[in-house]
């Protein structure tokens, strides 16, 4: 299921007086912000006029956003972008678009859960799946041998113990 408009990154922060905020971004690439011209906080379209990396965060200005007061309302909401804006793809799938899959047993082809969420982690992303049990499994190709988002599955290695 593809949504129209995909979370990108929060405002955790003003950043000086000048009206910029950081934003933790999410999304493998820092500079992916950089691409839009309109960003989405809580779904209206806000003119993006600058955008630069401030390892680990990204620091960007808005539109009639021109000192620290005005940037304060804008702490701890979500940005958002549509997906049809997008003309850089740094990743081959979107996570959102990944949970609500359907967990599939590599070996045998069975169904046996489905994806819930995506937890992140610092040496890779771990796949929570429910079923009869929940398992974890991590995001490498050890575990994940096949992301088909057409046919709605992911295939995983099931082997014991990883399950709850």
């Amino acid at each position: 299921m593809n949504h129209e408009f995909l979370e990108a990154g929060k405002i955790i922060n003003t950043f000086g007086v000048r009206g910029e905020l950081k934003v933790q971004a999410w999304s493998d690439e820092l500079d992916f912000l950089k691409q839009f011209k309109t960003i989405y906080i809580d779904g209206k379209p806000v003119a993006l006029k600058s955008v630069r990396i401030h390892v680990p965060n990204v620091l960007i200005t808005l539109d009639g956003v021109t000192n620290m007061d005005q940037a304060i309302p804008y702490k701890n909401k979500v940005i958002s972008v549509r997906r049809e804006d997008i003309k850089e793809m740094p990743c081959e799938h979107f996570l959102v678009d990944l949970i609500g899959l359907d967990a599939k047993n590599a070996e045998t082809g069975e169904v046996f859960g489905k994806v819930t969420d995506i937890l992140p982690y610092p040496a890779q992303d771990l796949y929570e799946v429910k079923g009869e049990k929940t398992w974890l499994f991590p995001d490498v190709p050890d575990f994940v041998k096949e992301i088909n988002e057409d046919e709605g599955y992911i295939s995983f290695v099931v082997m014991e113990g990883l399950g709850q």
